[in-house]
């Protein structure tokens, strides 16, 4: 009897895996047709392709459920579109739920997934202006809860575009320049400084990374600059404030 309980449970995870692959190999059909569904304002239809689609590489991914996906189960390289597409439908699912007060926490957990899959990421600017175009159209019914994800994206970024591309990630005046943008985050103009700092940092470093000229004018000028304001310029600030 013990050996006949295991064989069909083995049989019984061998087609189990076997529907669960089937599945995983169609998941982007099943988020396109969420997609669609959206288009067309058909929310029912549309939030119940997406739950497939994110089930499926919960099931895949091991874990409990949609709200414990982590990027850290995902490779930063192969997966990297994958991420950002969860990232997308995890804030169009949250602009779904946006609409009918009774679903408030699911915007709170879906949008606390999206700020998790974007921040510290590359296509963390698009995402970025994404959230900012909805609030600015000033049609969400809580909008509170985006601008808090949407400052929770630059509260969570380690990234420094330019710093970063002149001394590193881990060189003690990136590290400072990290500080600075904490400091500026706790006002108002210093988080439209900010926002304003990503989107044009970012096209920059991205445009002219590979330029010699831009190399030159980083070693000889950005470079000198940036170590002078992390060691005379901003503490000064920081403590007169």
């Amino acid at each position: 009897m013990p050996k006949t309980k295991s064989t069909k449970a083995n049989r019984d995870e061998r087609e189990r895996l076997l529907k669960l692959n089937q599945r995983y190999e169609n998941r982007i059909t099943i988020a396109r047709f969420g997609k669609t569904s959206l288009d067309k304002g058909d929310y029912g239809n549309a939030i119940r392709k997406f739950m497939d689609y994110l089930e499926v590489i919960a099931e895949v991914k091991e874990v409990n459920d949609i709200y414990s996906l982590r990027l850290d189960k995902f490779d930063s390289k192969k997966e990297l579109t994958e991420a950002m597409m969860i990232s997308h439908i995890f804030f169009e699912m949250a602009r779904m739920y946006d609409s009918v007060p009774k679903f408030q926490d699911n915007v709170e957990k879906c949008l606390e997934q999206f700020v998790h899959f974007t921040a510290n990421q590359p296509y963390q600017v698009v995402n970025s202006e994404m959230v900012r175009k909805y609030l600015k159209k000033s049609v969400s019914k809580n909008p509170e809860s985006f601008k808090k994800a949407h400052q929770q994206i630059y509260v969570q970024s380690k990234k420094c575009y330019i710093v970063t591309f002149c001394y590193g990630e881990t060189h003690h005046v990136t590290n400072r320049c990290r500080e600075f943008k904490d400091w500026l985050l706790g006002y108002s103009l210093g988080q439209q400084v900010v926002q304003h700092y990503y989107v044009f940092s970012s096209e920059m470093v991205t445009k002219y990374q590979n330029s010699f000229w831009f190399k030159t004018i980083s070693s000889l000028l950005i470079k000198p600059s940036l170590h002078v304001f992390s060691k005379i310029i901003l503490p000064a600030i920081i403590k007169k404030c």
